[in-house]
Order: structure tokens, then C-alpha cells, then sequence
């Protein structure tokens, strides 16, 4: 049967340097797929002629990747990286204020402070993107209108991609994910390599903890209540893909020295990049 890496690519959760770790080692059978109405509209249908249309791809990136269980004759190996759903915030809106585009949400983060913009982000008629985004895109069986809530049921459809075959690694974590997925991967793929060049700057935990402190400071107590709240769901599928992470890397005997190996190879490209 025909193996394909379906990869997730959650807005602003570090999947830009996934890709370009994918494009690396596959080359053209890598597809960055941007063609985003015929995913959202059509999902699975569209995927499995888009993939019979196109044999030679391997692996296959999409901001809209559909649910993937429906596909015939073809296996599909999904990834997604997750982010703390808080500190994703800054990342969100850091992005779109410098982003030059008309979408609502460039337009209001350029309009608005932080907190305006957060603000506006729980609206209900408004994008999710910051409101339990995450576990509505893992969900993905489940089409969740923008006005309506996240809820329990959704979190537990969300949850099973911790249990289904799906590799879900954690932004904060993104070395050890990597180095896992490359593990994982690597089973079906020769000389599988994943190590990367990072294309966008992954801040420190140190660094990340402070931004939380930064979050509450710039937009009081008040609001952030408010993000926290409407990110319920997303913080407990964090919790529980974090939890899942630590256990499945307990379970690799040598993890420790893959590790160790990933990372010189990763210090390796980085110092090849900048001779060049």
C-alpha cells in the first residue's frame, strides 16, 4: 500500500521548518499544497484525487489538511505540532501585524493593540484562530462553525490523535519531537533524516515563561481571563499531548543517543548554512 505523509500545518506552530526538513529529504515527492478551497470544501474526496493524480508525492503539507481516515488504498501517516494555545497568541499576532495582506485578521492586528486585538479575536463572528484552535483542527471529522464553542466532545475527537497512529509533537519541545518522528518515520523510509535549518525562531522555555508573564501584563487580568477560558480545551489537549510526548519517548530504549545524534546533525546543516 502506498505511504503518505499527511502533515497538519497549524498556522504559526512551527510546521514552516517541518516542511522544509520534508522538502530536504523528498524532494519533488514533497508537496506544499496551497490550494485551500478544494480541501476545506471537499476534504477527503478532493485529497484521494489530488494523490491519484500526483503518484510520485510521498509527503504532503496543508494549512487545511482534511481528515485522512477516508482515504482508499493509500496510508496515510499524519503529523501535527501543537503549541502552548497562550503563548501561540503572541506568535498570531506578531505574525499578521507584519504580514502584508487584507485578511481580517492583518487588517485588526495592525489596527489594534494586543488586547483590542484578543478582544476582537473572541468574537464569535470572528476567525478561531485563537480561540481553542487547535483541538477545532485536529477535530477535523467535526466541522465547527466559527460562532459555534468548542466542547467536550469535540477535545475527546480531538484527543484520539494521540492514540490513532498520528505523530503530534509539541512546538516547546520541538527537538525531542523531532528526533521521535524522525524515529517513527524512519521505519517506512530509508535513511529517513529529518534535521532541519530553523526557519523561524523557536524562543527558549526561559523566554516562553516570560511571555506569559509579558501576555498578562500588556492585557490585564480581565482579558487574559477571557483567553483562557476560550482556550480551555486547547490547554487540556496540551496537557494531554505533552504527557503523551514524554511517554512515548520513555518508551525508546536508546532515545537519549538519538537524540544526541539528531542535534549534531541538526548543528551540523546550521553551521553549513552559515559558512555559506
Amino acid at each position: 500500500m502506498r505511504l503518505v505523509i499527511t502533515h497538519g500545518h497549524i498556522f504559526k506552530n512551527a510546521g514552516t521548518t517541518f516542511d522544509w526538513a520534508l522538502q530536504r529529504y523528498f524532494g519533488a515527492a514533497f508537496c506544499d499544497h496551497r490550494d485551500d478551497r478544494p480541501m476545506r470544501q471537499r476534504g477527503v474526496e478532493y485529497l484521494q484525487e489530488f494523490l491519484h493524480d500526483n503518484p510520485g508525492i510521498q509527503a504532503i503539507s496543508s494549512h487545511h489538511m482534511c481528515d485522512t481516515a477516508g482515504l482508499q488504498d493509500i496510508q496515510s501517516m499524519p503529523v501535527f505540532f501543537l503549541r502552548h494555545p497562550l503563548l501561540r497568541v503572541l506568535s498570531v499576532y506578531s505574525f499578521e501585524r507584519k504580514q502584508k495582506s487584507d485578511t481580517p485578521g492583518a487588517e485588526a492586528a495592525k489596527k489594534y493593540d494586543l488586547k483590542d486585538y484578543i478582544k476582537w479575536r473572541m468574537e464569535p463572528d470572528v476567525g478561531r484562530t485563537i480561540r481553542d484552535y487547535q483541538v477545532a483542527y485536529l477535530a477535523s471529522e467535526c466541522k465547527i462553525r466559527n460562532s459555534q464553542n468548542v466542547g467536550i466532545k469535540h477535545l475527546a475527537t480531538a484527543a484520539k490523535r494521540l492514540n490513532d497512529g498520528s505523530l503530534v509533537g509539541l512546538v516547546e519541545d520541538y527537538d525531542r519531537s523531532m528526533a521521535l518522528i524522525e524515529l517513527e518515520l524512519g521505519k517506512h523510509f530509508p535513511n529517513f533524516d529529518l534535521s532541519y535549518v530553523r526557519q523561524n525562531t523557536t524562543r527558549s522555555l526561559q523566554a516562553e515563561q516570560r511571555s506569559i508573564n509579558y501576555l498578562i501584563s500588556e492585557i490585564g487580568d480581565e482579558v487574559f481571563d477571557l483567553l483562557v477560558e476560550n482556550n480551555s480545551f486547547d490547554l487540556a489537549l496540551y496537557r494531554m499531548a505533552k504527557e503523551s510526548l514524554a511517554q512515548r519517548i520513555a518508551k525508546v530504549d536508546d532515545f537519549t543517543a538519538r537524540f544526541q545524534d539528531y542535534r549534531s546533525r541538526c548543528d551540523q546543516l546550521s553551521r553549513g548554512k552559515k559558512r555559506a
